[in-house]
């Protein structure tokens, strides 16, 4: 009988071990989700804050272009609030390469960012079209206002697609 006891106790030690390997699996992966859901949180943080920013700008510089349709500024004040206004944009265009997103948001930074590109260079052509009346700067600016626009859209879409789990 003696030889009998030996054996359950050699019988538990590798149920013991199955056991704990089990836990601390379940435990890693848990944590793992966890952490994922934080860099996700904190991602959605930074990306909101840096669409505000570029909307900020944005209104700004729109605001700008009214009063200088209404001649409460001058071409040279415009010119200098748009140089201004394209130097703070191409700021903002640098924070997104310092952004780490997750894998299922990449597709939509990359929207985010092409749109700011477009909405740049737009402004460029306005600034010429105020530089020398050149009416083929207002309307590539209004082209490429259209293609930020739909720059932007799609990467909304995009990012809103990621936040619920939908592939890309």
């Amino acid at each position: 009988m003696k030889k009998r006891k030996a054996k359950k106790s050699k019988n538990k030690f590798p149920i013991a071990i199955i056991g704990a390997i089990i836990i601390g699996v379940i435990v890693f992966y848990f944590y793992s989700a966890d952490q994922a859901k934080i860099r996700g949180f904190a991602f959605g943080n930074e990306i909101q804050t840096l669409q505000e920013e570029i909307q900020d700008e944005q209104g700004k510089f729109i605001s700008s272009i009214a009063k200088w349709n209404e001649k409460t500024i001058s071409d040279d004040e415009m010119i200098r609030i748009g140089e201004k206004h394209l130097e703070t944009f191409n700021g903002l265009l640098d924070k997104y390469d310092e952004l780490h997103p997750p894998d299922a948001f990449i597709k939509s930074v990359k929207l985010l960012r092409l749109s700011l590109e477009y909405q740049i260079e737009s402004h460029e052509h306005r600034l010429g079209w105020i530089k020398n009346g050149d009416e083929s700067e207002l309307i590539r600016s209004q082209e490429l206002t259209q293609l930020s626009f739909e720059a932007e859209q799609a990467g909304l879409k995009s990012f809103n697609d990621a936040k619920a789990g939908i592939q890309q």
